[in-house]
């Protein structure tokens, strides 16, 4: 194998990685659920900032998401009782109840202000008929500067 043959394959080695990284941030498999995570800034759902009373217009604000399925049937679970707390490093977390989002698909969200750029630790905690106890998933969250 030639040296340029060599270095485009540790290019895509590594982009593979990433996304396989990239896609643990943002997914877990907690007591027979699959939870996705999704956080985006809130200009960009300037559309429906009349989502979740309206908060969504305030400074250095987002938007988080939680998409749950079973995660041996694929099938997207609705009727769950979601709360997140986020909580930057070093300082006390907010906890809100994720309301449902109905639409084209169902998933649970709500507006959160993360002020400075850094590290945020994002707790989401599950409520499911089927389980009496609540499941918890914890998520690593890397704000970047705006």
């Amino acid at each position: 194998m030639s040296f340029k043959n060599l270095f485009i394959s540790l290019c895509f080695l590594f982009a593979a990685t990433l996304a396989i990284a990239d896609d643990s941030e943002r997914h877990q498999v907690v007591d027979g659920m699959s939870v996705y995570l999704g956080v985006i800034p809130a200009q960009l759902v300037m559309d429906h900032y009349g989502m979740h009373d309206g908060a969504g217009n305030k400074a250095h604000n987002y938007h988080v998401l939680v998409a749950l399925f079973d995660s041996r049937s694929g099938e997207r679970i609705t009727n769950a009782n979601v709360k997140a707390t986020i909580t930057p490093l070093g300082f006390a977390g907010r906890t809100k109840h994720m309301e449902a989002m109905k639409g084209d698909v169902m998933s649970y969200g709500n507006y959160f202000i993360m002020q400075k750029p850094g590290t945020y630790r994002i707790s989401v905690e599950i409520q499911h008929e089927k389980n009496k106890d609540k499941s918890v998933a914890k998520f690593v969250h890397h704000r970047s500067k705006d």
